[in-house]
């Protein structure tokens, strides 16, 4: 870190250290170096763990279902949870990630887990059964299938 003399050769037209107020210390702290590359690096670590941080979602219809896409982080199907209630159905993804690390030369043991989840909801266009929905599942992408509940109404002629 560098020393309270540093920081006035540096910033020639401001004023010396001693004479700042606490507001203007914090502040000259909170630009610092070090303390940028410790907060990149601490947002980075939370990045990686699970960098989707959105379900999107395409639904279209054609003569007899309706179809909804959704895109999800590419994870296991065991990750994955839909839950149906009443014309209600959720998607949760849930990631969990285990690091041990153990250093023999230095001594030193690091265990870090991490546990991510997104879920959205979505609204369907109509009562659904449970045993009615088809899902298939490939590579970050989500297919829930739903057949259309359509009744043709006959119209009679009224000649008479």
């Amino acid at each position: 870190m560098r020393k309270k003399n540093e920081l006035n050769r540096n910033n020639k037209n401001e004023q010396p250290l001693e004479q700042l107020d606490f507001f203007q210390i914090v502040d000259h702290f909170f630009r610092s170096e070090p303390l940028r590359q410790f907060m990149n690096e601490f947002d980075s670590m939370f990045e990686g763990a699970f960098p989707h941080n959105a379900i999107h979602v395409n639904t279209y219809e054609t003569d007899n279902k309706c179809v909804i896409d959704l895109k999800i982080p590419p994870v296991k199907k065991e990750q994955i949870k839909l839950e149906l209630y009443d014309q209600y159905l959720t998607i949760s993804v849930t990631n969990r990630e285990e690091i041990k690390e153990y250093n023999e030369h230095a001594s030193t043991f690091r265990n870090y887990t991490s546990l991510d989840s997104l879920s959205k909801t979505i609204l369907l266009p109509y009562p659904v059964k449970e045993h009615e929905i088809k899902t298939t599942y490939k590579n970050g992408s989500l297919l829930v299938t739903i057949p259309k509940k359509t009744k043709q109404i006959l119209i009679e002629d009224d000649t008479k």
